[in-house]
């Protein structure tokens, strides 16, 4: 007997919400997945706050600041610089960072829908992810940007014609915030009216340019003081090149020349030829492409923390159901297949191997620790790479077929 997408849905909220408060009763479990809980929570948004309380006190906010646990710069945009003008202090740390999880995980879970028992349980394979626990531990204002963009792709696919016309701010609001979400632009070319689409564009362009004059002189102030990611629960396509000791512009143009020629390839030989997913799977499609975007996006550009795995909850309906889907060709849903094993692995490698490495704690020296987690980082940089190149896969295929339908 099958159960009911209700019956469904509330197991899958409780397998999640039990896998969290698992930790939240006891924090020790954090070390044993790698992640350093600090013994406190939502550590990045009281630095925000602090950031915050650093303005209102005549402080340099973009100097080491006294006011934070551990005495961090801010190195974010400076919009985040006015939620003192809401009467937000450190003293809302605490509810603050409950009620922005508490948005994120609804945000997330009215994608998360489970059809069978097989797409509850990878749904909570997903969800319950080292790296999306760490951003929810840390309350971290990616978490802000999901919320965000969670409302772009109703936007884009309403009925009302004004209501598709707030897709272009939203877009432009997420990349004032953080930068990197002005890769969301991509899902704007999705539609089937020409003139609509090349007036929501040229929005689009126009908003974001605001935007990045911006973003633009922020990063003069921040930039050099924003951490460094290495080592497990990070990622980027120059990880490997970093950690073997390679510095500088040359990996970074390597790895930018490697995407492009996987695009500009997928464009002349169409792997997935004119294919378009029919009507009724339109939603978990662009919400795929949306969260390929953004991470495909990251990864080319530059080193990530962990948490920016959050938009992989996007990826998750469509690689589950694609494989499935008769009425798709065979070489998307292999590569599908591909791409959702990839997913579950390098979601999973991290905190597995900080399991194993953490037996090892006390029996051999600090140093030999150091080394077992620089190889297990080594080990998986060839499958984030080939996750991504799927996902340029698929993100090559839905331009090519977008651009020719504006053009």
């Amino acid at each position: 007997m099958t159960a009911s997408p209700r019956k469904l849905g509330f197991g899958l909220i409780f397998l999640v919400a039990a896998y969290y408060a698992a930790f939240a009763l006891f924090p020790g479990l954090f070390f044993v997945l790698g992640i350093n809980h600090y013994s406190a929570w939502f550590i990045d948004t009281f630095a925000l706050l602090a950031s915050n309380d650093a303005v209102s006190r005549g402080l340099n906010p973009y100097a080491p600041n006294p006011l934070d646990y551990f005495g961090r710069p801010h190195v974010y945009p400076h919009w985040w610089l006015h939620l003192r003008d809401v009467g937000l202090t450190r003293a809302d740390a605490w509810w603050l960072g409950l009620a922005l999880v508490g948005v994120f995980a609804a945000a997330a879970l009215v994608r998360l829908r489970p059809r069978s028992a097989g797409e509850m349980f990878w749904y909570a394979a997903v969800a319950c992810s080292s790296p999306i626990l760490l951003a929810v531990d840390r309350a971290n204002n990616d978490l802000v940007i999901f919320v965000l963009l969670a409302g772009l792709v109703p936007c884009v696919c309403a009925t009302r014609r004004e209501v598709r016309w707030l897709a272009p701010p939203l877009v432009a609001v997420a990349a004032a915030l953080k930068y990197y979400p002005a890769a969301a632009a991509l899902v704007l070319l999705a539609g089937t009216e020409r003139r609509e689409l090349r007036a929501r564009l040229a929005l689009a362009v126009l908003l974001l340019g605001f935007a990045g004059v911006g973003v633009a002189a922020d990063l003069r102030d921040f930039g050099p003081l924003a951490p460094r990611p290495e080592g497990l629960l990070s990622f980027g396509a120059t990880a490997f090149a970093h950690a073997m000791g390679w510095e500088g512009t040359a990996p970074r143009v390597l790895t930018l020349g490697v995407a492009a020629a996987l695009v500009i390839l997928c464009w002349w030989r169409r792997p997935l030829a004119d294919w378009e997913p029919p009507a009724t799977a339109r939603s978990d499609w662009l919400h795929f492409v949306l969260g390929a975007v953004l991470l495909t996006g990251c990864f080319f550009a530059t080193l990530n923390f962990g948490y920016r795995w959050i938009f992989a909850l996007w990826l998750a309906p469509w690689l589950w159901r694609l494989p499935g889907d008769a009425s798709a060709p065979e070489p998307a849903r292999r590569l599908a297949r591909w791409a959702r094993g990839l997913l579950l692995f390098v979601l999973w490698w991290d905190p597995v191997a900080c399991v194993i490495i953490n037996r090892f704690v006390g029996v051999v020296s600090g140093p030999t620790i150091a080394r077992l987690a620089e190889i297990a980082f080594l080990a998986e940089q060839p499958f984030d790479w080939a996750l991504f190149l799927c996902l340029l896969v698929f993100l090559a295929h839905f331009t090519r077929v977008s651009a020719r339908r504006l053009a």
